[in-house]
């Protein structure tokens, strides 16, 4: 039987381009693209002028975010990736930064995460991917990267704080009674002037005494320092929060789409036609709040009111209801009785309350519902902000956080967004009648 001819150790005269070993429509080549068009100036701002010269920014930006869009999130993954397989090889421009250096430009370099996030949703925009029209709204529960053996809770918090108080109290009484023992031997004198001759058991008593005031002030000091710890927990949890992680102290404990408890943040995400076009970190566990941070983000990013939201129950509230009213904003938001009521309504026996603000909203959100555009929306979201979080969490293995405290979380939820978002452009950009335009 003939084969080919095979030589590992083959000499070649000309070396091969990694660029031939990239087909052109591979997702990276798109990173590349769009990471070329970004203003890094406040990134490249950072960096000192002394030294030795540092990697370039689009370079390790463009690493970091294909090594999100294909489940990589690791900087030790990416090194070895760097050094290994050709499309990061292609990417780096042959370079190898290590993991160190990809790890603190992914915590430390980018600083606003938000503002590479919306120059990208730009593109998108100017591809005509989003329009500012019909935005669906959704969160998931991620983990954070704190054990949940750990946690801080605030009624824990609350009962030391009384027990270190009490322990305060019962110091500053004791060392006055000290003192007012002092007071009762020595009178108006100082206790220091020798009027007469003390006996040995005096002066072992007045020492004994010394010792326990010092003592004392010693044991006030250090309970005070915890006092404060307390306190200084106390002021980090906030008003809405009963307990946080103790590795990450802005995650909070929640319970998790697995219907287990968890530390995390409930990730919020606003998306058009799968393309995210807003994202928030929260540590409230309840959709309901969100609702309008998340609408205002969207405005914010785009510089336009939505034409329509679609939600689903856990955004349902008086507020919300209200708050879209008033600004005439066409939503979807069924309400948290919704299959029941419209059964009912169905068989003619739906009650409305009476006097009811909320019911009337709900009952003007029932009779939406129930038209033809009103169904449409509902099934809209179905295909377009879940798709979106199943990409994130099943495709791109995103399901708990790598950094920790809310800002650097925040980075990572940009990165991943960024990320999701240039995949889709892809997959735009595959179609036929938009690809000769864009290259």
């Amino acid at each position: 039987m003939k084969f080919k001819e095979y030589r590992q150790n083959q000499i070649m005269l000309m070396p091969p381009s990694l660029d031939d070993k990239i087909p052109q429509d591979h997702l990276a080549r798109y990173i590349s693209k769009v990471v070329d068009q970004l203003n890094l100036k406040e990134i490249e701002d950072g960096y000192s002028d002394l030294g030795c010269h540092a990697y370039h920014p689009r370079m390790l930006l463009k690493v970091i975010l294909y090594g999100y869009s294909i489940g990589i999130r690791s900087s030790r993954r990416m090194q070895k990736e760097s050094r290994e397989d050709l499309v990061f090889m292609w990417l780096a421009g042959m370079q190898e930064p290590d993991f160190r250096t990809i790890s603190d430009f992914r915590k430390d370099r980018i600083k606003d995460i938000k503002q590479l996030f919306n120059q990208v949703l730009g593109i998108c925009y100017e591809l005509g991917m989003v329009q500012c029209g019909k935005i669906s709204i959704d969160g998931t529960k991620i983990e954070a990267n704190s054990s949940r053996n750990k946690i801080v809770f605030r009624k824990k918090l609350e009962k030391s704080k009384a027990n270190y108080e009490r322990k305060i109290d019962e110091i500053l009484q004791e060392a006055e009674d000290i003192d007012a023992e002092e007071d009762r031997i020595y009178g108006d004198k100082d206790g220091y002037s020798l009027e007469r001759e003390y006996t040995a058991e005096e002066i072992r008593e007045a020492m004994k005494r010394a010792r326990e005031k010092a003592k004392l002030e010693r044991h006030k000091e250090k309970e005070l320092e915890k006092l404060a710890l307390v306190n200084k927990q106390l002021e980090r949890m906030g008003e809405d929060r009963n307990s946080f992680g103790n590795t990450d102290k802005d995650a909070t404990l929640m319970l998790m789409k697995n219907d287990s408890l968890g530390v995390g943040y409930n990730v919020q995400m606003a998306t058009e036609n799968q393309v995210i076009v807003g994202f928030g970190v929260f540590q409230d566990r309840a959709d309901t709040y969100l609702l309008q941070p998340m609408i205002a983000e969207v405005e914010h990013n785009l510089g336009m009111i939505p034409e329509a939201i679609l939600a689903d129950k856990g955004y349902c509230s008086e507020k919300n209801y209200e708050y879209l009213s008033c600004r005439g904003m066409k939503a979807a938001i069924p309400p948290h009785t919704f299959d029941y009521d419209i059964a009912a309504r169905h068989k003619g026996t739906y009650t409305p309350s009476q006097n009811s603000t909320y019911e009337q909203y709900k009952i003007n959100m029932l009779d939406f519902l129930e038209t033809d555009e009103g169904k449409g929306l509902m099934d809209k979201r179905k295909w377009d902000v879940e798709p979106t979080f199943g990409d994130i969490k099943h495709n791109m293995g995103f399901r708990k956080f790598l950094l920790r405290l809310m800002p650097k979380v925040k980075t990572e939820i940009g990165l991943i967004s960024i990320a999701h978002n240039i995949k889709k452009m892809k997959v735009w950009m595959g179609m036929p009648h938009l690809a000769e335009e864009y290259c």
